[in-house]
């Protein structure tokens, strides 16, 4: 049987790898495998040939270079004198980490898998590659690909008869931590003077002091930037190498933790010493930590007390958690079923450790020592392109100071670029330096094409330094594209850029993104030079070499690798940041499905009522159910279409300078919320007796219309202005929705009235439906924020909204001039509507049959033929134009214009009004010429309307989108309500035959 030994190797830039190999050396004694987890170059990879199990762990630096602790194992491995066979038994498995982003994703882990495969190994499953872009970072892969892991494992060396798996690992904690003998340190004895890592020697490390910390934007501007000077040592450097340096937790965040300690009586302060110790050989202590050491150094120079916890850490906190709800949210958080919960709570907002803590005060209260050490995630050195030369006698860096909003109250600020921020003149600082990962052309008459925006300027700077200082001047063509958003705030080294210019050395290309109306970035340079690059790098036989790949020279963002540009935007967030790196599409059109769904809902309380008309006239104000004859009914239609549209109107017009209910939330909120209640008046309306008080029905039913139309004016009117804040097909769907709303209202008054047993239990059924379809708005509203599209798109215009109060303080949108250059599509939108709402439903459901044998008979002529008929094409028109859109913005009004013969077609037909006798003759007689042009009317009505709707944003500045959409939904509701009152003459048009008038 084979022995149960697991050998776990990690190559480890940052940390990272190194936590996910000791979490599978933790989970192996689960499974009772014994074994060590080494750094790679600690480990003899001459005893490789003897292991059975091995798993390594190793991450991609730079542009897919091996980390510094795997170099020595991987060049070993490369030996061309190993044979094809000397890891014939070994069984392996490789886990990569890496970033999708870069062209050699996961390069090291894959090269690292097929060596071991050309020597002979066995995978015990496929490389797995964890992916820094995953929402779920790298859990996502690292998760499932374990317990696969586990899962092989258990398949080659099961565990013996009588043998379980342990439900948890028996090493709960790395190492074993005690109160040292010598208790505290003495008071007098300052933790400044105490350097963890002064014993610790790095390639090319060495100890230097801080000359000069400058800050290099305006003062007023809100991007901080440093170039931050080291004195000159021994270490040489080459143009585009990187400083590490390894950064302290601010005096904040360490006053913070002990505070923490002290409100749960841990009895541990700042002089508390601790002596870590070795459990046993196969998780040594790092020597750094190998001898008794203050609370106040380790906490200020070890733990990452800003770091966001992984999941490894909510285990820690659940283990011994005495409150049960917290418990569970802890274990939640820790399993892989629950990492998006995790990824919305902790990632997202950037929560940091120490605000879990204070979030989670009974677990925090349940820590020891052992546990401290596995919480808190230890410092990782950070890197930073050298930004000048060896020539200039200086060491110098460009840091952009962290600090960026996210949901939580305090800012985010980076821990690295605040601790440079704060270092003085004189400070020391131990650093290291490490070999670029690109190679200049050894030939100086190569020309140098080098685009630097933001902090991006730092390696290229130490280039220009390098051939300026040189003995030997180049004669090579050097180009640089810099750009940041003022030449008056954020124009780093601009007196050395202009130098170089001036002398001839340099060609400058500078792109100021704020200084001009419009926004200019280097891609737009560039694209402008697309000669010149074109001589440079390919008609003067462009340098063919690794050097032309794009390739990043910067870190950026700390542990999210953000271009530094990125840096430029005022209260970015992370995650808005990167959803401009990769916009995220509308999947499953989950969005342009929602709006129209508020389409829907915003013309249901109108499509509803007027669609019922059979229910009001024919049934409650009728003669035969109320025993009276009176005019309620005769004026019922035209009495509700002022009913709903005077308060519509009104509350359309009114918010657009006034945000009736609040924000956005609350008048969405608010307002279905009325309309919901006043359905269920309605519907109690409809289930009692209402026949000995019809003129009290009457006016009740119109108060409940006015309250309905006075909310859904603001709904709607709401719903269009969100819909501005996405590309203009989404004002579109709102709009297919509308028409849609007829539609419905139509087949539910139709089907209803078939199947229910009653005309009341119809109008029953049929008022709830309006009810249950609100509440689906209520509830899609809420999911919309959830959404990545709309999330990003919102933020887009929050953005474009921030820099236009930036520019106009205090000043209200320009109503007026957006009226003025909005005209012409909102003059469309009106009068499509005017047309439309003119003859329907007024005189369109007042034609008759003319023939008695035609298809569709009397009882479902109206509902049919002038209801279902609008609805279904005005549908059908609006759908068209998400494929089609024609004609142009500025030749609409033509079509727009031509609608106007309907109103006389109309008339031509068999129009009967109510209690009022025909002089006009009939002049269309056939009712399929009749359902003709009613069809024609509804599709042009649905097409040309979704047309205004959709280019009146358009028409506008971007940053007046939304208004211009508020004023296309009051300026429709404008055209539905003058319809209507126009309406009212054709009655007289046809009992005194304006044509014997004109005549």
């Amino acid at each position: 049987m084979m022995e149960r030994k697991l050998t776990i190797l990690y190559g480890s830039q940052s940390g990272t790898a190194q936590d996910l190999a000791e979490q599978i050396w933790r989970e192996s004694k689960m499974y009772f495998f014994r074994g060590n987890v080494l750094p790679m170059d600690e480990y003899d990879v001459s005893e490789l040939i003897g292991e059975r199990f091995v798993v390594c762990v190793c991450s991609t630096y730079g542009q897919g270079e091996e980390p510094d602790n795997m170099k020595r194992f991987w060049k070993f491995l490369l030996r061309k004198s190993l044979p094809n066979d000397s890891l014939q038994q070994v069984h392996f498995a490789v886990l990569g980490l890496g970033d999708s982003r870069y062209p050699k994703f996961n390069y090291v882990a894959k090269k690292l898998h097929k060596r071991l495969l050309q020597l002979g190994g066995s995978a015990l499953l496929p490389v797995g590659l964890c992916d820094d872009q995953h929402d779920l970072g790298y859990g996502a892969v690292f998760l499932p690909w374990i317990n696969q892991l586990w899962d092989e494992l258990g398949r080659i060396v099961p565990l013996s008869a009588g043998t379980h798996k342990l439900p948890e690992s028996p090493r709960e904690f790395r190492w074993q931590v005690d109160i040292a003998k010598e208790g505290h340190i003495t008071k007098d004895i300052s933790p400044d003077g105490i350097d963890l890592y002064a014993d610790v020697k790095m390639p090319n490390g060495f100890q230097t002091v801080v000359v000069e910390n400058r800050r290099t934007t305006a003062a007023e501007h809100f991007q901080d930037v440093r170039m931050i000077t080291f004195e000159k040592k021994a270490v040489p450097w080459c143009s585009g190498d990187v400083l590490y340096v390894r950064p302290h937790n601010s005096k904040e965040s360490v006053d913070q933790l002990f505070e923490i300690f002290h409100q749960h009586e841990f009895g541990l302060d700042k002089q508390t010493c601790v002596q870590v110790k070795a459990i046993d050989s196969e998780m040594p202590v790092p020597s750094i930590l190998q001898k008794p050491l203050p609370l106040v150094a380790i906490a200020e120079q070890y733990w990452d007390l800003t770091a966001i916890p992984r999941a490894r850490a909510f285990a820690v906190l659940a283990k011994n958690c005495s409150n049960e709800l917290e418990r569970e949210k802890l274990i939640e958080f820790s399993r892989y079923e629950g990492q998006e919960e995790l990824f919305a709570y902790a990632n997202r907002p950037r929560r940091t450790i120490l605000e879990v803590l204070l979030d989670f005060p009974h677990a925090t209260k349940s820590l020891t020592l052992e546990a401290l050490f596995e919480l808190f995630q230890p410092i990782k050195p950070r890197a930073f392109s050298i930004a000048s030369a060896v020539e200039s006698g200086k060491l110098q860096i460009l840091v952009a100071v962290i600090e960026y909003k996210t949901k939580l109250s305090v800012p985010r600020r980076g821990l690295c670029s605040h601790w440079l921020k704060d270092l003085q003149p004189g400070n020391m600082v131990n650093a290291w330096v490490r070999k670029s990962t690109f190679q200049l052309p050894a030939d100086n008459k190569t020309p140098l094409v080098m685009i630097g925006p933001g902090t991006g300027l730092a390696p290229f700077r130490g280039i220009l330094q390098e051939r300026e200082l040189s003995e030997t001047p180049t004669s090579a063509p050097l180009v640089l594209f810099f750009g940041c958003r003022s030449s008056t705030a954020d124009f780093h080294c601009e007196e050395d850029l202009k130098r170089m210019e001036q002398s001839g050395m340099l060609q400058l290309f500078c792109a100021f993104s704020r200084d001009q109306p419009e926004k200019v970035y280097v891609q737009h340079l560039i694209k402008k030079e697309g000669m010149l690059l074109k001589k440079l790098l390919i008609e003067n036989g462009g340098y063919k070499s690794p050097f032309l790949e794009p390739v990043r020279l910067t870190p950026a963002w700390e542990e999210n690798n953000l271009p530094n540009d990125e840096l430029n935007f005022r209260g970015m967030t992370m995650e808005r940041a990167k959803m401009e790196l990769n916009p995220p599409r509308d999947k499953l059109r989950l969005v342009f499905l929602t709006l129209m769904i508020h389409g829907v809902g915003t013309l249901m309380p109108w499509n509803m009522f007027i669609t019922a008309k059979s229910y009001f006239v024919d049934y409650k104000l009728s003669q035969n159910y109320t025993g009276v004859e009176s005019e309620y009914a005769t004026y019922f239609l035209s009495s509700i279409g002022f009913a709903s549209q005077i308060p519509n109107l009104l509350f359309n017009w009114l918010n657009i300078f006034i945000n009736l209910g609040g924000n956005l939330t609350k008048r969405i909120v608010y307002s279905i919320l009325i309309e919901v209640l006043v359905f269920v008046v309605t519907v109690v309306l409809a289930m009692i007796n209402s026949s000995e008080w019809p003129g009290a029905f009457f006016w009740i039913t119109m108060t409940t219309v006015v309250i309905l139309n006075m909310a859904g004016g603001i709904y709607q009117n709401t719903v269009y202005g969100m819909a501005a804040k996405l590309p203009f097909k989404y004002t579109g769907a709102v709009v297919l929705g509308s028409n849609i709303s007829g539609t419905f209202a139509s087949i539910i008054s139709i089907l209803s009235s078939q199947f229910a047993s009653s005309v009341r239990t119809a109008a029953i059924y049929y008022f709830i439906t309006a009810m249950f379809v609100l509440l689906l708005c209520f509830d899609t509203y809420f999911a919309l924020p959830l959404n990545k599209f709309y999330r990003y798109h919102e933020l887009l215009k929050e953005k474009e909204i921030e820099s236009n109060q930036r520019a106009n303080a205090g000043a209200r949108p320009p109503y007026w001039t957006i009226f003025k250059q909005a005209f012409p599509q909102l003059f469309n939108v009106f009068f499509v509507f005017f047309i439309t709402l003119a003859v329907f439903p007024a005189v369109h459901s007042d034609i008759k049959r003319s023939d008695s044998n035609f298809v569709i008979g009397d009882d479902l002529f109206v509902s049919i033929c002038c209801f279902l008929t609008f609805n279904v094409c005005a549908m059908l028109g609006s759908l068209l134009t998400s494929w089609v859109t024609w004609p142009k913005p500025k030749y609409l009004v033509w079509p727009v214009l031509l609608r106007a013969a309907f109103l006389p077609l109309f008339l031509f037909c068999n129009y009967q009004p109510l209690n009022i006798t025909r002089v006009l003759p009939v002049y269309i007689d056939n009712d399929w010429v009749y359902w003709g042009i009613g069809i024609v009317m509804a599709f042009t009505s649905g097409y040309f309307s979704s047309l205004g709707m959709m280019y009146t944003p358009q028409s506008v500045e971007p940053q007046y989108a939304m208004t211009a959409g508020m004023f296309a939904a009051a300026m429709l509701i404008t055209g539905i309500f003058t319809g209507i009152l126009f309406s009212m003459v054709f009655p007289m048009v046809v009992q005194y035959n304006f044509l014997a008038w004109l005549h």
